[in-house]
């Protein structure tokens, strides 16, 4: 599945673990646009082209990975000077957004447990470099293919890229993320898993993506269900009796997190639990308006056994707090 090379913008990255250099592909923004959403709110792209399989980026020599923006390469003197700049003009910035937002009524969210993960502490590279081995065996069947992962990823390799968010995540457990960012790893891995089925033919492939689906669809839900608790009033606890810390969610966030774990929970053939997130969403929005309103009227007709897609308006990703 080799895309044109064009379609790619290749950079010089020094990975922050094992200290080795290697090319990473990333795919250029523009050349896809969303077509529509699924039951479980995940986005379908126009054309051939599947973003998802190319989001991760992976060290081919220690297989540290994450999101790009995660990925917190190495710096020198200079970088860290010019980072403590732009952090310094960031936060001003984002103050003075701040207040002409809280003028007019609105919010603007700045999420802190993903900025956490922006830095790499020493502790984290630590943690990392001892659990190599174990992100090496997870990837032990793709590197008998003789060919460096970055380049398995940027040639669409399938396999490659549904491991890529399992060393995701495993990378992101070690450097203590919190419950939904890695309910969203495992749910972007359920996707991937799932474009990948769309694009194979051989049927015994399609058995084993749809097996890694369902399997990252349960564990994107284990996650996504305590960070629903985490969103509430009342104080939740975690099966051995340690309370579940708050977060506070923009309103629409937690309504995406509800539509999420009802779409995902009917998919994994349980309709009594998605039911029961319908019903938070449908009798929890009053007054409901912008994309809190699309969750509403798509929670009503996936309520009826309707099809979750049609001619409504189709919510574009939220932006990231930089890009406000």
């Amino acid at each position: 599945m080799a895309l044109n090379e064009k379609l790619f913008l290749p950079k010089d990255i020094v990975c922050p673990i094992c200290e080795k250099e290697f090319k990473r592909y990333i795919l250029r923004k523009k050349q896809f646009s969303l077509d529509k959403r699924d039951i479980d709110y995940r986005p379908v792209y126009l054309g051939s082209i599947y973003p998802r399989f190319f989001n991760v980026c992976v060290c081919p020599h220690c297989f540290f990975a994450a999101e790009d923006k995660f990925f917190c390469p190495q710096m020198n003197i200079e970088d860290v000077r010019r980072k403590q700049l732009l952090d310094n003009h960031k936060s001003q910035w984002e103050a003075a957004s701040r207040v002409r937002a809280a003028s007019s009524g609105q919010q603007i969210w700045k999420d802190a447990e993903a900025e956490k993960l922006r830095e790499l502490t020493n502790s984290n590279i630590t943690i990392l470099r001892q659990i190599s081995p174990l992100l090496k065996k997870v990837v032990a069947s793709i590197l008998e293919k003789g060919t460096p992962f970055n380049e398995l990823q940027r040639d669409g390799d399938l396999e490659a890229a549904i491991r890529s968010w399992e060393l995701a995540a495993i990378c992101a457990k070690a450097r203590r993320a919190n419950h939904r960012l890695l309910g969203y790893i495992y749910l972007n891995a359920a996707w991937t898993a799932r474009d990948a089925f769309e694009v194979t033919t051989d049927q015994a492939q399609k058995a084993r993506y749809k097996a890694f689906e369902m399997a990252y669809l349960t564990d994107a839900i284990s996650f996504l269900e305590i960070t629903n608790k985490a969103t509430g009033i009342d104080d939740a606890f975690m099966p051995d009796g340690t309370r579940i810390p708050k977060e506070n969610l923009p309103q629409s966030r937690v309504f995406e997190i509800m539509y999420v774990l009802a779409g995902a929970n009917r998919l994994i053939g349980k309709t009594d639990a998605s039911n029961h997130f319908l019903e938070q969403i449908i009798y929890g929005s009053q007054s409901a308006q912008g994309i809190i309103l699309w969750f509403v009227n798509q929670a009503r007709e996936m309520r009826q056994e309707a099809t979750a897609q049609k001619n409504l308006p189709i919510p574009q990703d939220e932006p990231d707090e930089e890009d406000y």
